[in-house]
Order: structure tokens, then sequence, then C-alpha cells
């Protein structure tokens, strides 16, 4: 590298951003001294949702959007369709759920498409048009939640790590309905 060139990192939290001229990091809202650069001001939003606009808010909820991002490490898709399909009131309710390619159990998910109300996609490629469809979401606390924020859609969140639970713009002051890491069961539902 010539000894004039600078090195700019994005959204690096390891030893990187250390070595690092200048860092951007959206899901972080830390300042260091003209260095790190965080929080949603530098978020870099995907070209597609920007031909969206946002949606516009019903005063009763039909359908819930569900994605934990291309992993979801906590297993949320999961417990979350396991209590959904298991309980009569849930009916009254579409859920469209999205996973991405990196889930461990793809093919047991898709299994759930057999109940009428559930529509389980895997590796979406054009998520602003699907989250639209929605009245509410779930999500992680990570990029997916700035997402359905551009799109204006109320959002519950639950962090998977350590590491989620850092990204200070996901929070209650910004609108979302933040339920930390790894709630019960019982405090999912009445959420």
């Amino acid at each position: 590298m010539p000894e004039n060139g600078k090195i700019i990192n994005f959204e690096d939290e390891g030893e990187g951003a250390g070595q690092a001229d200048l860092v951007f990091n959206a899901l972080y809202s830390e300042q260091n001294g003209g260095k790190i650069y965080g929080g949603e001001k530098y978020y870099i939003a995907p070209k597609l949702f920007m031909l969206y606009n946002p949606v516009v808010l019903k005063e009763k909820v039909e359908k819930v959007f569900i994605s934990f991002g291309g992993a979801d490490p906590q297993n949320y898709t999961d417990r979350l369709l396991n209590i959904i399909s298991s309980k009569e009131k849930y009916n009254a309710y579409k859920f469209i759920i999205a996973i991405g390619r990196a889930k461990t159990n793809v093919d047991a998910l898709l299994e759930f498409n057999k109940y009428q109300n559930i529509n389980v996609y895997f590796d979406v490629k054009n998520m602003p048009e699907l989250m639209r469809e929605c009245d509410v979401s779930m999500t992680s606390r990570g990029r997916t939640a700035y997402e359905l924020a551009i799109l204006g859609i109320p959002t519950i969140v639950l962090s998977q790590n350590k590491r989620e639970e850092g990204h200070g713009f996901v929070c209650d002051e910004n609108g979302f309905m933040y339920m930390g890491t790894n709630p019960s069961d019982h405090m999912i539902e009445s959420t």
C-alpha cells in the first residue's frame, strides 16, 4: 500500500478498527475523536429500500412480519413458529416469515407453510416488498431493524447476543419495542 493510502472500515468492531484511519459503524452510536463515526445517520441502506415509501399505519394488526437475520443463532424463528402454530388465537393473524441462507434447519421451518396463516420464505430477493405487506414486525437488533424503520413498520426487537445488545439506535426511544436477549415465551406472547 502506498505511504499516503488510508484504511477505511465499515462496521468493524475488531482489531481492524484500531488499525483503520476511519471507521463507520451505524450499529453503534459511539464516536471517537474523528476516527469512528457511529449511529443511524451512517447507515447505508440497500438501494432497493429507497424505491418504497413508508407504510400507512393501520388501526388493527392483520399481518405480522418475522425475520431474525441470515442465521438466527437464538432460533427465535423456531420458537415463534412453534408458539404461533400451537395456539388457535393466532389463526386470526397472517404471519410472513423470512429466513436467510445461513439458517441451519430451513427444511423443518418450511414445513410450517402447511398452516393456512403462515408463509415461510427462504432467501428473499425483494425484502422491502415482503415487509410492506405487514402491519407490525419482529426482528433482531441489527440491520433488518433499520430497514423496517425506513419503511415505518412498528417493530418488536430481540437481541441475538451481547454484541447486538450494544446496538444503540434500535431502542424504545427510537420507536422500537426492545425485549432484550432471550426473553421467555410468556414474555414474547404477552408482547
